[in-house]
């Protein structure tokens, strides 16, 4: 029990160091995020730290590692912890969501310069100065 007890006391330290991280970079200036993906990755972080805390207390504090005392109490806290971590994952895949869809407008963004791009330069037939692209034939492009 030692070492599941460690475990969770440095999973919150990690997850408050990465909170106290993602703070500072949106409030500094550094937005690579939107305000709602903030605000959700803000929430998952809050939510991670509150299942491990409820864990951690589960465990240790209220000791409710078995079932035969008080049943209710047993099933009941572990069934809130059930449900924060539903709720996390539901944060998570919003979160998800939303870095799909800026994948996705950043993708169109880029294939639109690249055809502007394209459509931009001189033609190369023209360029050239040869009257056909028939005529044309490369070094590998012999008749037998």
């Amino acid at each position: 029990m030692f070492t599941v007890g460690m475990s969770l006391v440095v999973l919150s330290l990690i997850t408050l160091v990465l909170l106290a991280v993602e703070v500072r970079q949106y409030t500094a200036g550094r937005r690579l995020i939107s305000r709602r993906r903030f605000v959700l990755r803000l929430a998952a972080g809050l939510l991670m730290l509150a299942l491990l805390v409820a864990v951690f207390v589960g465990l240790f504090v209220v000791r409710l590692t078995d079932a035969r005392g008080n049943l209710t109490v047993f099933m009941g806290y572990w069934f809130g912890c059930m449900m924060i971590a539903a709720v996390l994952v539901w944060v998570m895949l919003a979160d998800m969501r939303e870095v799909e869809d800026r994948f996705t407008q950043r993708q169109h963004e880029i294939w639109r310069d690249m055809a502007r791009f394209i459509a931009e330069q001189p033609d190369v037939e023209n360029r050239a100065g040869s009257g056909s692209a028939a005529g044309d034939k490369g070094p590998g492009d012999r008749e037998e």
